[in-house]
């Protein structure tokens, strides 16, 4: 995959309009993402704010960071497209990565009434966008709703929408699940499949996690559990890449900041935050800003295979069903490729609400050729590890995520 392709794949929620929180620090906003390296966030219209709001989408799209704006509400009952589309056009347009449906609506507005409600709505955003009502027609995505319970009461919305959208959180398990919404087996790659089929009548059109994450109210009596602020840094760079390597358009985690402070750790809502809400970096949130700084590259890259192989000393066939090594590589614009290594295994019992150890796996890379080696591990920093000049080398993974940028030996 093209680095810059893959770092573009990352985004963030925000609250540009929350002046009572964290978010109303709009100088602090604009630092941190700009010091993580994200391109892209996700809001919501607030035409209540304006124009304050609208001022702080272009001032960071001039900074190069775009937004992905939900334009749609199905509570209180009303019109709200007519505004927000307007304003998308007319306030916003060439800030926008896209524009997207009513937000958790069977949550937001429960009730027989919320999925034609939301149909409704996500028509009309659809096609005032397309056509010319309030102005020329947007030239970017218009997404779907993203119903949690049941994705399958919105019926097909393929004549309405150009993608669907997800919120696949992990709970407190490892980021390939989603068990906040059914089984220990559901995961993220099975809700996309469940959005494709009972929304798009099973193609394969993108589909977006505009919502995913963790917190860290280790004390909640919530359902939805909590990881240590270690193990998310653990797993927010292995989530990312694990959502690009399957496919998925586009990642958003929630949530830039702790919107209050909440020393009892005891408020879900309160601790989602990749920074505290004093603005101090939590460990996840440097583990992303090392992982983007690391493979973000200037353009697209020149996409030159590389022949290589993986074996996994502790599972050479492959069998293994847990603590299994996943890869994706990777390569930059000066084609230097990456290569990322996992351990596919859990760094936290979300039970005994405990950090695990796991034991580092030795796994052999082998080239087709003696390259220069560089290791990383960006969960701890963005300083090289290891450096050597080998066709083949045994490198100890952990549940961490490692990079191996691999090049030509210099002559």
């Amino acid at each position: 995959m093209d680095a810059r392709a893959f770092v573009d794949t990352i985004g963030v929620n925000t609250h540009l309009w929350y002046g009572d929180t964290s978010y109303g620090d709009y100088a602090m906003v604009k630092r941190r993402l700009l010091a993580i390296g994200v391109r892209h966030i996700r809001d919501g219209f607030a035409p209540d704010r304006a124009p304050t709001f609208f001022d702080r989408v272009n001032d960071l799209a001039r900074a190069g960071i775009r937004s992905t704006l939900i334009a749609c509400r199905v509570e209180p009952p009303g019109a709200s497209w007519k505004t927000y589309v307007r304003d998308a056009k007319t306030k916003v347009r060439s800030s926008l990565d896209a524009l997207e449906g009513v937000n958790e609506p069977d949550l937001v507005a429960p009730g027989p009434a919320w999925p034609a409600r939301t149909r409704a709505c996500q028509r009309e955003i659809f096609r005032r966008s397309k056509g010319s009502t309030f102005g020329a027609p947007l030239r970017v995505p218009v997404i779907g709703p993203s119903p949690q319970a049941d994705n399958g009461q919105l019926g097909d919305i393929s004549d309405r929408a150009d993608g669907g959208t997800m919120h696949p959180y992990p709970g407190g398990r490892a980021p390939d699940s989603a068990d906040q919404l059914t089984s220990d087996h559901y995961t993220f790659t099975s809700q996309m499949a469940d959005v494709r089929r009972n929304q798009f009548a099973g193609a394969r059109v993108p589909v977006y996690a505009t919502e995913t994450g963790y917190h860290d109210a280790l004390n909640t009596t919530s359902s939805h559990a909590p990881v240590s602020p270690r193990a998310a840094a653990i797993y927010m760079p292995r989530l990312f890449l694990e959502y690009a390597k399957a496919g998925v358009k586009r990642t958003f985690a929630y949530e830039l900041v702790d919107e209050r402070a909440d020393p009892a750790l005891a408020d879900v809502e309160l601790n989602y935050g990749l920074f505290e809400s004093d603005w101090s970096a939590k460990p996840s949130a440097i583990a992303l800003k090392n992982t983007i700084a690391l493979l973000d590259s200037p353009r697209k890259s020149p996409r030159t295979p590389l022949r290589f192989a993986l074996a996994n000393t502790a599972d050479p066939d492959g069998t293994g069903p847990r603590g299994s090594i996943e890869h994706m590589l990777l390569q930059k614009a000066n084609g230097a490729h990456w290569l990322a290594l996992w351990q596919d295994s859990r760094a936290w019992d979300e039970n005994a609400r405990a950090d695990i150890a796991n034991p580092a796996t030795a796994v052999k890379l082998t080239l087709g050729r003696s390259m220069s080696l560089t290791s990383y591990r960006p969960t701890q920093s963005t300083n090289a590890t290891d450096r050597r000049t080998v066709r083949s080398f045994t490198a100890d993974v952990g549940d961490g995520v490692l990079l191996i940028r691999i090049t030509p030996p210099r002559a």
